[in-house]
């Protein structure tokens, strides 16, 4: 046992072989930080809302088509039904609003909601009693980060915050900050009450507003609401116009612990996971961990022939197989604990730019419990064992008379580090092939011809403004600015999907995208008007092209019946354009010209001249100096490109992927290289004896590694090529597969094979042969 444990030796070989050790715990520390990282980010996605103690009777209730609902729909449903024990209404769009402390201006993420919410969720308060910290509407709740924020060296308690002109609360109770749940981070927490003096249609009786709220069901222990869902629809079909039109037909109870993966989206601003990306997210870190597990094994085996007469020493000072055996797995799993020491430091290190990337919070210091230490250790013991088992049992089988003669390296074929690195290979090209593919759709996507203007013009959001007065003075100062071309004023774009109208035309139901703009609005976006009526009624609507066909009217009606059966004068018609980015469907417009003081604009658009950096940064600075908050602005071509975020942050991490599987194939051909041109030493000296030149011998080994990354090629191709034609399968709008990015990833993994292994290839071709033989 004594010389199991005695590592000296084992030490001493790592110091004296540095590029070894080097390249051996750099690939697993870079492999074991993105596994660290993948793997808190995985566990705390798969455990969103987890720690809710009613969690398993809770609901979100909304359609087939989403989730969502209407506030003044919780009385109606808690009165009807008895199965229901509480409902908590949510409203959480309210982001980034400024609001007033004293004097001072702090921006805020507003949640609104009722008593129940403490009630129905476990969120922890650090001040404040959770029966009654919200029980009446002058009371607010605020996070722990925006107290410490907001509140600096002092207590919030009883302190005074104005949302608005009408509303001013007082800070009754702290919570912590809400993390890892469905229900996002929010600053502060208001009574619903308060919604009307910032959003009136959300406390409509009528639910003119049908999915601005959230409702979370609290199901009575015992009793079975999802029985009832068929008798709600009938209730709803009674009372909630949603359903009288038929624009939803079923209503949905998704329970909360299926919530943040649920396929329907969320109307509001709840936070949603995508399951598809974690499981990719999963199968990249698995990769990863597999290629460094084969690196290891490859290195480890390359390095064989160095250790090979310490391990026959051993069997001729005693020692057993069984021994070697165990030493070789030990020395093994020190290596991993090494390198998952160092992984954890760049996992802490490079946690900032992982949550840039995946939109996420991972918090490595609250996965530092027993558990998850217990569950690393067990994981690194594992590892141990895997990586080392098949070097421990190359080596400690191998007869010390085989190691003395020097018939070690004959007996070793390599078979299965030739079939790793061909593996590693194959996806290596795939991973190349879906980059490329990703990457070049994405580019598709983002530039295709929506039908109007986006280049050079910036949406700029008006919420933080007090007055529509206030609003048009901003725009007149802005306008004065050299590099601004020109200002107009407008009630949604066509990005952002503007207004919804659904209403009920000759016995079917149409939804309609509405916008109200300027006439300068109208040609900075390049709005094709196709007819102009020429009306004077303020009361004319223009439509689409579409919204013709689904009217099923003449292109020269002079109205419609819009509204109630009432005649709505045609403006004109418009050419379609797309609504939405390029993955949105088509849908039916209606736009009202209006004057810039005959509305309140949601966006005042800038078309900039010049430097348009340089133009943001002017029309910025003017914001600042009228509104104390940061500038709501992007450029519309900005705004397109980040409608792709989701497809993006994938390409991202494939890109990520692909270059760590490159390294990492790199090192296997390295690894592998070393100890195929050891073993080939003697053949080569004896080819060149024979009448073989040194180019001949270059050639040939060059091409004996060429040849795994062929077969990779071959086999690699026709599976990327189907899963990639799958992938774009999903798109309406896509690229057409080339050869020539299958073409470009095979050359381009020839190419990182070839300089890999031509200088130890060179370098042999090239050695006196004499030395070899005299070696032998």
């Amino acid at each position: 046992m004594n010389r199991i444990l005695d590592y000296k030796s084992y030490f001493k070989f790592l110091s004296r072989n540095k590029a070894f050790t080097v390249i051996n715990v750099f690939g697993l520390s870079v492999s074991l930080m993105f596994v660290i990282l993948i793997s808190v980010y995985t566990v705390q996605e798969l455990s969103v809302d987890k720690f809710q103690e009613k969690g398993e009777r809770v609901f979100t209730i909304g359609s087939e088509n989403i989730i969502g609902s209407a506030w003044k729909l919780k009385p109606l449903l808690m009165t009807r039904y008895p199965e229901i024990e509480d409902i908590v209404p949510l409203v959480t769009n309210f982001r980034n609003r400024a609001l007033t402390i004293e004097d001072r201006t702090v921006n805020a993420d507003y949640l609104f909601t009722d008593t129940s919410f403490f009630h129905v969720f476990s969120f922890d308060l650090v001040q404040g009693d959770r029966n009654t910290v919200l029980e009446t509407p002058g009371y607010a709740v605020v996070s722990e980060s925006f107290a410490r924020r907001a509140f600096p060296g002092s207590d919030p308690l009883g302190k005074a915050i104005r949302l608005n002109d009408s509303v001013t609360v007082t800070v009754n109770g702290i919570m912590k900050d809400i993390k890892n749940s469905i229900i996002p981070t929010s600053d502060v927490i208001v009574n619903i009450e308060h919604i009307r003096f910032f959003n009136s249609s959300l406390a409509s009786e009528r639910f003119d507003n049908a999915v601005g709220t959230d409702l979370f069901i609290l199901e009575r222990e015992n009793a079975d609401l999802r029985a009832r869902a068929t008798d709600i629809e009938e209730y709803f079909k009674e009372i909630y116009w949603l359903y009288k039109m038929d624009i939803a037909k079923r209503v949905v109870l998704t329970p909360l612990k299926e919530a943040y993966f649920s396929s329907i989206p969320s109307a509001n601003a709840l936070q949603k996971g995508d399951w598809n990306f974690v499981m990719i997210l999963m199968s990249v870190g698995i990769l990863i961990l597999l290629f460094a597990v084969i690196n290891y094994i490859n290195l480890t085996v390359a390095q064989a022939g160095q250790r090979a007469k310490e391990m026959a020493t051993r069997r001729l000072l005693g020692s057993s197989g069984s021994d070697l055996f165990l030493r070789l797995i030990a020395e093994s799993t020190l290596l991993i604990l090494l390198s998952f020491a160092i992984g954890l430091f760049f996992a802490y290190s490079a946690v900032s730019a992982a949550n840039d990337l995946l939109r996420s919070r991972i918090d490595l210091s609250s996965a530092a419990t027993f558990g998850n230490i217990f569950v690393c250790t067990i994981f690194i013991l594992a590892l141990g064992v895997v990586s080392g088992i098949i070097p421990a049992v190359f080596i400690s089988k191998t007869k010390a008379i085989d190691i003395v003669r020097g018939g070690f390296r004959k007996k070793t074929k390599m078979v299965f580090s030739k079939v790793f690195i061909t593996f590693q290979n194959a996806i290596t090209i795939m991973v190349i092939t879906a980059s490329i593919v990703m990457s070049l759709q994405i580019n598709h996507m983002i530039n295709a011809p929506l039908g109007y203007n986006t280049t050079n013009i910036i949406n700029i959001s008006t919420r933080q403004f007090d007055s529509r007065r206030h609003i048009l003075s901003y725009g007149d100062e802005i306008s004065k600015l050299s590099s601004v071309s020109r200002v107009a004023y407008g009630a949604g774009t066509p990005l952002d999907y503007g207004n919804n109208n659904t209403v009920e035309y000759e016995g079917r139901s149409i939804s309609f995208q509405s916008f109200i703009g300027d006439s300068t609005y109208f040609s900075m976006l390049g709005i094709n008007i196709l007819r102009d009526n020429n009306t004077t009624s303020t009361d004319a609507i223009f439509l689409s092209q579409q919204s013709i066909r689904e009217l099923m009217i003449s292109e020269d009606a002079p109205s419609f019946k819009y509204y109630e059966d009432r005649e709505t004068p045609i403006a004109g018609i418009v050419s379609d354009f797309q609504i939405g980015n390029i993955l949105s469907e088509k849908s039916p417009v209606l736009m009202r010209l209006r004057k810039r003081e005959d509305f309140r604009p949601w966006s005042i658009l800038v078309e900039v001249q010049g430097d348009p950096y340089q133009a943001y940064e002017s029309i910025s600075e003017v914001y600042k100096s009228m509104v104390v908050a940061e500038f709501p602005a992007k450029f519309i071509d900005q705004e397109i490109e980040d409608s792709f975020q989701s497809q993006r942050r994938i390409s991202k991490i494939v890109m990520i992927f692909c270059v760590i599987a490159v390294v990492l194939s790199l090192l296997g051909l390295l690894a592998m290289s070393t100890y195929f041109i050891q073993q080939r030493s003697r053949e080569i000296a004896v080819r060149k004896v024979f009448g073989s030149t040194n180019r001949e011998m270059l050639i040939k080994l060059i091409t004996s590694f060429i040849s795994y990354v062929l077969i990779a090629f071959v086999i690699a191709t026709p599976i990327i090529w189907y899963i990639m034609k799958q992938w774009l399968s999903d798109y309406s709008y896509r690229i057409a597969l080339s050869p020539w990015i299958f073409l470009a990833s095979g050359l381009f993994c020839f190419l990182i094979a070839f300089v890999t292994v031509f200088f130890q290839s060179y370098r042999a071709a090239n050695a006196n042969p004499v030395n070899r033989l005299k070696a032998e």
